[in-house]
């Protein structure tokens, strides 16, 4: 196995440990097709992973789908750039529903932009304001090196060029106030391995 398939198969194992339906995408092929497809988004759409690879994500469009956010998103493809809109997209079924999406570019070891996540999570147009609030009031909690390693996961960063960057240590990357938020937890910094990490019960 190549260091790109390690590179690989770990994010995916990360994406799989998140309740978000989330896909991931290769820029590196072409029209950046689907190549990996999380259960909850399988939910979410109506699709199978199956009738999802090697799709683009347009696959969700349809005729009341917002342009302008489409295009949002399209420049964040082309210039790796995180971003996150809402817009609607369509099921299999043909329903409609408001999605909240973001996407972020995943880098290599060299810098290059390797995969694109991309996660979805329907949003009731009544409680947007109130969940955004609430969204905003759990980040305003975080400590700075919190918010440090937040910013650095939307901005694409791997777990190892996470630490580096920011100088923590092995033991000093799983601490219990990170393990006990979500969004840091599900996509924790964690050393390297090809295999599963495993939690102590407390």
């Amino acid at each position: 196995m190549t260091a790109s398939d390690d590179e690989r198969e770990e994010l995916l194992r990360s994406i799989r440990l998140s309740p978000i339906a989330s896909i991931v995408t290769d820029p590196r092929l072409d029209d950046n097709p689907i190549i990996a497809v999380k259960k909850t988004f399988e939910q979410l759409t109506g699709y199978t992973e199956e009738e999802l690879v090697g799709r683009n994500c347009r696959v969700l469009a349809g005729p009341e789908t917002e342009r302008a956010q489409s295009d949002v998103l399209s420049r964040a493809i082309a210039t790796a750039t995180p971003q996150v809109v809402e817009l609607t997209n369509y099921r299999k079924d043909g329903s409609k529903f408001l999605n909240a999406v973001m996407v972020a570019p995943i880098f290599d070891e060299a810098g290059e932009v390797a995969f694109f996540v991309g996660s979805q999570m329907e949003v009731d147009g009544r409680k947007a304001d109130a969940v955004r609030a609430a969204a905003s009031q759990r980040i305003a909690g975080l400590t700075a090196q919190q918010k440090a390693v937040l910013r650095l996961m939307a901005l694409g960063r791997r777990n190892r060029q996470i630490g580096e960057e920011l100088g923590l240590t092995e033991k000093r990357r799983a601490t219990p106030k990170t393990r006990c938020w979500g969004g840091i937890s599900r996509f924790s910094i964690r050393p390297r391995t090809n295999r599963p990490v495993r939690r102590k019960r407390r």
